[in-house]
């Protein structure tokens, strides 16, 4: 028993060891990820600081970097969520949650990507499995005004095509699941 108990302290003092040493890489790796040419989204994909504040101040919910990486099928994407206290568009009878680091919000709207291309912005809403789906959309836009144009429509605009294309395809299902 006491021979058990010896490789059973020693195991554990050798993964206690391990761990500490891949907490050190781990926090090695994250520190030079921060530096400025390692940074992984390159710098023509990412948005500048008064866009992000100008959704922002329409009451959109989007995080400071890309929530994909620049190898993702969204590259160096970001993530739009319409938070439900900011009133606007709904799609779902129940909320849905957007978890993040900063925020849990409650959403009635599916989120909109949004990421840069070779000379273009490209906003999408993929909602269905596999989809596309009623409502869900891709577009490519030059600018950042057209860009803040869409979004706003989209989430606050109840006659915005997409919008109201997932909005008669919910009633026409709600309605169908009646029968």
């Amino acid at each position: 028993m006491a021979i058990v108990e010896l490789i059973r302290e020693r195991d554990l003092s050798e993964m206690g060891r391990n761990s500490k040493r891949n907490r050190e890489k781990m926090l090695r790796d994250a520190l030079e990820a921060q530096r400025v040419e390692n940074l992984r989204h390159p710098k023509e994909r990412l948005l500048p600081v008064e866009f992000i504040e100008e959704l922002r101040r329409n009451g959109l919910s989007v995080g400071d970097f890309p929530s994909f990486m620049s190898t993702h099928v969204y590259p160096s994407g970001y993530l739009v969520i319409l938070p439900e206290a900011s009133g606007g568009n709904s799609l779902f009878d129940e909320g849905a949650y957007y978890l993040d680091d900063e925020s849990d919000e409650k959403t009635y709207m599916p989120s909109l990507t949004l990421w840069g291309e070779t000379g273009n912005w490209n906003i999408s809403v993929w909602a269905w499995t596999p989809g596309p789906g009623p409502g869900d959309f891709t577009k490519k836009l030059t600018s950042l005004d057209d860009v803040l144009e869409n979004i706003l429509s989209y989430f606050f605009n109840p006659n915005d095509e997409h919008f109201k294309e997932a909005d008669l395809a919910r009633h026409e299902m709600r309605r169908r699941s009646r029968l």
